[in-house]
């Protein structure tokens, strides 16, 4: 832990009432399983779990205090109101003493892929960044208290599924750097529509501090509603028009890469960017954005895009047993997500596409709308066949069977594998679908 901290300063910055006595604590844990000596036990509360039960646990194997919702019969303990906000609140304390740079990253499409990138483009710096999907309420704090004394950067995934989530987060992170990468359908449920997906955003950068630097997609309809979050702090822009501080021009599209050319305060350079699609260029130009700000050399900042990011289950290129290309693009799915990978799939220089797409998750009620517009999008793309797992996943097999295309409607994941088997290199296969819709069983059936 990057500093010492006792129980009276947890009390103290959780609002909380210390009962019984005072310890300095070497770590801070929700886990039982990975109780240490010294430590504090946070008695988080779950949907399917309560810390509470364990309380007595991590007494017994050598925590010095426990930070709790309710009275208990241990030595020592922090009462509070609630945990989780406690468990943020401890966390603060942690990333007011780091002295390096914290970058925020949020946004429906690309956090991941940004984060991921940024973090592998800090060359000779020590970096912490978001593990895997850690990026709520419990994540992020979970986090920032990794960070340690020999860290230079720390790279901090913001995710959401309610509305005020993203304002609570940027109260513990409070961001030096933020990156908004857009604002489109992945939360429709939670957030409302389209304009509460962009307010409740926007949280991360009215939390930020007050010298924060701002990095937005000047492209995103919301846009000008974003700058006037930013009261005062520095905004840097990124797109594809010159109105962008970061604009790319000559965009050329290829089946594995692209490339561009970036325009930045009048220097322009010949960009090679690892990846495929028109959505990682634009993330592209947020991490060269975030590396300028940090103090990284322009040339140095564009060079780093030639280096691919390798996010699991993120436009994954793997092959089957008999040699189709198969994208693994399962991490997660929003309706422009989705178009995303239907472009690269389109790209490929295959005989045959074919796309296998899970339900998309959080819709409300535009679930049906959406799919059918994301059937006939890979219908106009010239995908030339489109499984469709799952009833919600039909709607989409429907509309693009209703505009002259080849559809075949599946009940699982194996099914799915199944019609798919014996393609071969002439093929590519696409895998989407939300992290609900578990498509990554498809990928498993078929390396099995």
């Amino acid at each position: 832990m990057l500093i010492n901290l006792a129980l009276s300063d947890i009390a103290l910055a959780c609002g909380g009432e210390l009962i019984g006595s005072d310890h300095t604590v070497s770590a801070v844990v929700t886990d039982t399983r990975k109780i240490v000596s010294g430590c504090v036990f946070i008695a988080l509360r779950g949907e399917r779990f309560d810390g509470h039960d364990y309380v007595a646990q991590a007494v017994r194997d050598g925590a010095v205090g426990v930070v709790s919702e309710q009275a208990l019969d241990v030595p020592a303990y922090v009462k509070v109101l609630n945990t989780t906000l406690a468990y943020g609140a401890i966390a603060r304390l942690i990333r007011e003493a780091f002295k390096g740079p914290v970058v925020c990253i949020t946004g429906s499409n690309g956090k991941t892929t940004v984060k991921d990138w940024l973090a592998q483009s800090l060359a000779g710096r020590s970096v912490l960044k978001t593990r895997a999907n850690l990026n709520n309420q419990i994540g992020l704090p979970q986090t920032l208290l990794e960070l340690e004394a020999h860290h230079d950067v720390a790279v901090i995934e913001a995710g959401t599924s309610f509305s005020g989530e993203i304002a609570l987060l940027a109260k513990v992170a409070v961001p030096d750097v933020v990156i908004l990468t857009n604002a489109n359908g992945s939360h429709f449920e939670g957030l409302g529509g389209l304009e509460g997906i962009a307010k409740e955003k926007g949280e991360l950068i009215s939390g930020s501090s007050p010298e924060a630097a701002i990095i937005l997609n000047s492209d995103d309809v919301y846009f000008d509603y974003w700058c006037g979050l930013a009261a005062g702090r520095t905004i840097y822009s990124f797109g594809f028009t010159k109105a962008a501080s970061l604009y790319a021009s000559d965009v050329s599209l290829s089946a594995e890469f692209s490339e561009a050319t970036f325009h930045y305060h009048g220097e322009v350079l010949p960009v090679f960017i690892a990846g495929a699609g028109l959505h990682q260029i634009a993330n592209g130009m947020a991490v060269v954005l975030a590396m300028l700000v940090i103090g990284i050399d322009f040339k140095f900042a564009v060079g780093a895009l030639a280096t691919p990011v390798l996010v699991s289950g993120r436009l994954e290129r793997l092959e089957t047993k008999n040699g189709a290309l198969l994208i693994n693009d399962c991490y997660n799915a929003s309706p422009t997500s989705v178009e995303a990978a239907i472009d690269v799939l389109a790209m490929q220089l295959v005989d045959e596409t074919w796309l296998i797409l899970g339900a998309l998750g959080e819709l409300g009620d535009q679930q049906d709308e959406i799919h059918r517009g994301l059937g006939i999008y890979a219908k106009n793309k010239g995908v030339s066949c489109l499984i469709c797992v799952g009833p919600i996943a039909a709607v989409a097999g429907i509309a693009f069977r209703s505009k002259g295309g080849n559809a075949i409607f599946c009940n699982t994941h194996n099914e799915a594998a199944t019609v798919v088997r014996q393609l071969d290199k002439k093929h590519a296969i696409l895998v989407k679908g939300s992290r609900s819709a578990k498509m990554e069983n498809v990928i498993e059936a078929l390396n099995n």
